[in-house]
């Protein structure tokens, strides 16, 4: 088995076989839910999806039978062998014939849930995965420099390392004066260079979407001088700057850089809900409540979802086309299907704005929003009075 936390290439290039494909979403947060909460939850849905796959037609004995062993795997593996570190949701994807077993660990909360399809149902973890920021990291010295890529808190990629032709030390004391100046000139020229070809591969990084934002570590004196050297769009995109070096501890670097990063997203937040609540319909891009959350979400008009992570409220959900409602009603006004109830819609509305691409940004901790209705949006369009 393999648990590859951030390796996702696997189930997102996956190329169906004759075989079946387990997908398993679990709500796992603490703040929601205990592991007898969870374990619960599990349960109910494996024997909800063993009563389904035992009506279908066009599933033998042989099939059925595969499929019980993979959920009953599943259920193995969350009771007995899962350790809950700081995720909230937990995906598992596991075939029928194959060696495919695949486990990831979400730092968002999705709808706990169980598909069974010929491919991995990977809509969620698709628009989940577009949503999170990367971030690179330059480690920066006169003589050697190193980027890395971070991702949902952990390094995920080590991009470059450079070696510059600058010298380390230089030793004057049998020089002439002149001689000095001439090495001093070389030495400038050559650091000259090494940072223009940092400035330009760091760009090309930019450009190939390696990172949405940059962070600059090394001591103050480098890094004051490499920022002249800075694209403008690179500059624009710097979030912040912390003293490490190049050879320092990876885990050293992920802690400094992750600090940055949380302040940074800390400060972003507080500034996308301070303009939520400034700029509220019908003058403005935003709307707040539930109600209007809805509104805006059924009229693919919602650019960044924002919610606290802790706000619950029921609701009903169309299961054939995904409208929504906090009023009860027989049938849904758009297919005629039954509406089901749900004792938390904020997950449906938090995967349906992940579906329509729309960013979605859990909040801890905001007066502001919690005195607002725990939850709003901000809009695509504003809406015609």
């Amino acid at each position: 088995m393999s648990n590859e936390l951030f390796d996702f290439d696997k189930i997102l290039n996956y190329i169906p076989t004759d075989e079946l494909v387990v997908s398993t979403y679990l709500m796992v947060d603490r703040a929601r839910a205990t592991k007898k909460d969870y374990l619960s939850e599990l349960n109910s849905m494996i024997a909800k999806t063993k009563e389904n796959i035992e009506a279908a037609s066009g599933f033998d004995k042989s099939r059925q039978r595969s499929i019980f062993d993979v959920l009953d795997k599943i259920k193995s593996y969350v009771g007995d062998s899962y350790k809950h570190e700081n995720e909230k949701t937990l995906l598992i994807y596991a075939g029928t014939s194959s060696e495919l077993w695949q486990i990831y660990k979400l730092p968002i909360i999705l709808k706990s849930k169980i598909i069974v399809d010929p491919k991995p149902h990977t809509q969620s973890l698709r628009s989940l995965l577009n949503n999170y920021k990367k971030y690179g990291v330059l480690l920066i010295d006169r003589e050697k420099a190193q980027i890395y890529q971070i991702y949902l808190g952990e390094i995920r990629e080590y991009l470059a390392a450079y070696i510059s032709e600058v010298p380390p030390k230089v030793n004057f004391r049998f020089e002439s004066g002149l001689r000095e100046k001439k090495i001093l000139g070389k030495i400038g020229e050559k650091l000259h260079q090494f940072y223009r070809m940092l400035n330009e591969s760091i760009f090309d990084f930019f450009k190939d979407s390696k990172f949405d934002y940059l962070i600059l570590a090394g001591r103050k004196e480098i890094i004051n001088e490499f920022k002249n050297y800075l694209h403008s769009y690179l500059s624009a995109m710097m979030i912040g700057t912390f003293e490490e070096e190049p050879s320092s501890n990876e885990r050293v670097i992920l802690e400094k850089a992750n600090k940055i990063i949380s302040d940074f997203e800390i400060n972003n937040t507080k500034q996308i809900i301070d303009r939520l609540i400034s700029e509220q319909e019908p003058q403005g891009f935003g709307v707040l409540g539930l109600k209007k959350t809805i509104d805006a979400l059924m009229a693919n008009n919602i650019k960044t979802l924002v919610f606290m992570e802790d706000y619950a409220a029921r609701g009903y959900v169309c299961p054939a086309c995904g409208y929504m409602t906090l009023k009860l009603q027989e049938k849904c006004p758009y297919c005629d299907n039954v509406l089901v109830h749900f004792n938390d819609i904020v997950d449906e509305i938090v995967e349906s704005a992940l579906n329509q691409g729309s960013e979605v940004l859990p909040v801890v901790e905001n007066d502001k929003l919690a005195e607002c209705g725990k939850i709003g949006a901000v809009l695509r369009y504003k809406l015609q009075k």
